[in-house]
């Protein structure tokens, strides 16, 4: 029986177990749209820009271990969710973008917003596709999603011709590619069980690829039996409890000197769902690329990434967690005691460095370090945190814990704007949970427009915006580089509590530390979204320094 392209499209959707795609709706899909409200299985979520569609696909994706979905019109529209395909290249998050295009006799003619998507996405997206042939429909969506889903996880874009989708076809039904599995043999196995037993001071650097449950098990399991530290890659933070006492501290950006001084010391690099970026290593710096002071075994589900960037001993092509699991077959009978003292030693660096024992409040607003123990004390075990890029967020991964329930859901990209979307689509995949989003005030006014999302779908995040009146980040590289010349880094900001209610969502201004707890009680306590507006001390810019000592080192260098 012939069926409509549209239709076939969101047949292959279904088959591939989504249950909610994220859109601004265009001309250029229509059909699409149309098919979908076929399919009640299919939740169908509208945003109000396609960056925050894209970034609520992106969190989704990182919540559910599925591809994330977003659905966008031609031109302009992709233009907005590049951002998105950005961020999942650079965090390895499966994500399927399906972009309106121009009708397949006006390709080619610099037709009303044509765009040739395989040279924009081509530097992003690990495919892009144009479906002309709707024959080829249900086949290449398949193959998109698998492309998405296998190896290294990231961005696919599939480009549908407007008139393709009315195309009437007579295809098999849909069906899914089955991924492959990677996995490190026994003798691998044995050998990692032996450079492990060989060394004194190992460590395991764990990213993004065993963020889900099973992974996590698999860590904790495999950490604990062989007695090895834990670091987490950039941004993963919730991979292991923080007061585990094999936690050994998360590498995120300009991580403290005591932390990467400490691993630095280490005499076994075990890299595990990690690509080791410049970041999670300090640099380029631990492990040293090209040539590691240590070594290294590095495991990945995607040759291309082992052993191109910096020497590896060992480089194992295999799903992480399953190479956690099949590692823990070879575990010691007996915990070494080096490893014992080792693992003490790193966690009590990690500790140390969740002490802040400076000013709750400065002259110039209150120090964002109190908002963050304050939610350190209140937030739920199973609490999601979403943060957005900027120096606010120093605070919350120094002074905040996370792991044992509580999970970090935030772009390795350095994207701003992320964190009020991917709340968002978590209190829409969790309503049951506490959803908290950390944003300075120059990402909120980039994204903040989809609490009107939230508030017509009944999501619940509750929003802490640093209102420090600055691009941040960019004020503390100033002070660094440029001290005293401030250029292009004020804001001007609007009173957000005051914009958060006539969203019709609870607004509450923050001016002194003393007003947080009564703040976040009340936040927690509403039927619908709500917005905290801290007034925030410039002059505290950062976790590590403030502009004063910023100013006095740069001038002492110079």
């Amino acid at each position: 029986m012939k069926r409509r392209a549209a239709d076939v499209l969101i047949e292959v959707l279904s088959a591939h177990e989504v249950e909610r795609v994220f859109c601004v709706p265009g001309e250029s899909y229509l059909s699409a749209l149309d098919a979908l409200s076929d399919h009640a299985g299919i939740d169908v979520v509208t945003c109000r820009h396609e960056g925050g569609a894209g970034f609520m696909a992106v969190a989704d994706a990182r919540l559910t271990g599925r591809a994330g979905i977003a659905l966008v019109s031609r031109g302009p529209g992709a233009m907005n969710a590049a951002i998105a395909v950005h961020t999942a290249q650079q965090d390895a998050v499966p994500l399927v973008l399906f972009i309106g295009q121009v009708e397949r006799a006006h390709r080619h003619m610099a037709a009303f917003q044509e765009v040739d998507y395989g040279h924009v996405f081509g530097s992003m997206a690990k495919w892009v596709v144009e479906i002309n042939d709707a024959q080829r429909l249900a086949e290449c969506v398949a193959t998109a999603f698998h492309y998405a889903c296998s190896g290294t996880p990231g961005p696919v874009v599939v480009a549908l011709p407007e008139d393709m989708l009315e195309d009437m076809v007579d295809t098999e039904r849909a069906y899914c590619l089955p991924l492959p599995a990677a996995g490190a043999s026994d003798t691998s196995l044995k050998r990692v069980a032996s450079m492990i037993e060989l060394a004194r001071r190992p460590l395991i650097i764990a990213g993004g690829l065993l963020k889900n449950e099973t992974g996590q098990t698999a860590l904790r399991c495999m950490a604990e039996a062989f007695g090895v530290p834990v670091a987490t890659a950039v941004r993963h933070a919730d991979l292991l409890a923080n007061d585990h006492p094999l936690f050994a501290g998360h590498l995120a950006y300009g991580a403290p000197a005591a932390l990467a001084q400490a691993v630095a010391q280490a005499d076994l690099v075990i890299a595990v769902g990690t690509r080791l970026g410049d970041v999670t290593t300090q640099g380029y710096c631990f492990p040293a690329a090209p040539h590691p002071a240590q070594p290294l075994i590095h495991v990945w589900p995607d040759a291309c990434a082992l052993g191109a960037l910096r020497r590896t001993d060992l480089g194992l092509v295999a799903d992480p967690a399953a190479f956690l699991v099949d590692l823990c077959d070879f575990a010691p009978a007996a915990i070494d005691p080096d490893h014992q003292v080792w693992s003490k030693q790193l966690h009590q660096v990690a500790q140390s460095l969740t002490d802040w024992d400076g000013p709750a409040d400065a002259e110039d607003g209150v120090v964002f370090s109190s908002v963050v123990q304050a939610a350190d004390r209140l937030l739920a075990d199973d609490a999601i945190i979403t943060i957005d890029a900027g120096n606010f967020g120093g605070w919350v991964q120094r002074l905040l814990r996370f792991g044992g329930g509580r999970q970090m859901v935030a772009p390795s990209s350095g994207a701003m704007g992320y964190g009020v979307p991917a709340a968002v689509a978590a209190s829409l995949r969790y309503p049951d949970r506490q959803v908290v989003c950390f944003v300075g005030d120059g990402g909120f006014l980039m994204t903040g427009n989809e609490l009107a999302t939230a508030i017509q779908y009944g999501a619940r995040p509750i929003l802490v915006i640093s209102d420090n009146g600055a691009y941040g980040t960019i004020r503390m590289h100033q002070e660094k580089h440029f001290p005293q010349r401030v250029s292009a880094t004020d804001l001007r900001n609007p009173d957000f509590a005051a914009l958060a209610r006539n969203f019709g969502a609870l607004g509450i201004r923050v001016d002194d530390s003393s007003q947080i707890d009564a703040a976040l009680r009340t936040a927690f306590a509403a039927e619908g979204p709500a917005v905290i507006s801290v007034r925030t001390s410039l002059q505290y810019i950062s976790a590590s320094a403030t502009i004063d000592q910023l100013r006095a080192r740069a001038m002492l260098s110079q």
